[in-house]
């Protein structure tokens, strides 16, 4: 065996033993792992195995061919709430990358909370009686779910900093893996400016602070692992 299968057995072991329950055991075999893999300019993916030790995975959850805007934003928040990435394609599906467990979770929150947003949105928008065209119905929807979804990923990051998903020491190889196992052809989404109605705005706002951020109930859609 020479030096450098030696090295990676070592960090092998050691990305292994960040998973253990004792937490400062497994903080120090992480920062030991994150050092070496830095000397010695190596990534997750050169030392991962078939044990998949801190690999990442993909977790689908159907959503719409189009996403809104506010999908998106939703997406982003719950994915940065549990120290995932993620991506849409037009087949109709959210996908989040993450390690562990972590994507499985954050693909049933996001998938509770996009459903939970669309039947909010659906009840809102039966009380716009006085609203009559098309444009003007869009707009108070839409600011209505802006005004939701940033409420809601307020919330999730406050969350999230009261209990963080990742030991500071785990968070560059998490980071890694996840980097790692990404499409490298994900685009960026860009929305052309669109003007909030205030009212609606506040409204979305005021009805997502009573919005639980997680349910016992599970979807009846069991998100999809790739």
């Amino acid at each position: 065996m020479d030096d450098k299968q030696r090295l990676i057995d070592r960090i092998r072991k050691l990305l292994k033993l960040s998973e253990s329950a004792n937490e400062h055991e497994a903080a120090a075999a992480a920062a030991k792992a994150h050092a070496l893999l830095s000397e010695y300019n190596l990534s997750v993916s050169d030392v991962s195995d078939d044990s998949g030790a801190q690999g990442a995975s993909r977790v689908a959850t159907k959503t719409r061919q189009r996403l809104e805007r506010w999908a998106f934003n939703l997406a982003a928040f719950t994915a940065d709430a549990f120290d995932c990435s993620y991506f849409h394609s037009t087949s109709g599906k959210t996908t989040f990358v993450g390690v562990g467990p972590d994507p499985e979770v954050c693909a049933w929150t996001f998938s509770y909370l996009y459903k939970s947003m669309l039947r909010m949105a659906s009840a809102y928008m039966k009380t716009k009686t006085r609203l009559r065209s098309t444009s003007s119905k869009n707009a108070a929807r839409a600011s209505y779910l802006s005004g939701a979804v940033a409420v809601v990923g307020r919330r999730l990051l406050e969350q999230k900093a009261k209990a963080p998903v990742t030991s500071d020491a785990l968070v560059p190889i998490k980071t890694e893996a996840v980097k790692a196992a990404m499409p490298e052809d994900v685009r960026e989404k860009n929305f052309k400016d669109q003007a909030f109605r205030a009212d609606d705005v506040f409204a979305g706002a005021l009805d997502a602070r009573r919005l639980p951020l997680s349910t016992p109930v599970q979807c009846q859609a069991s998100p999809s692992v790739n």
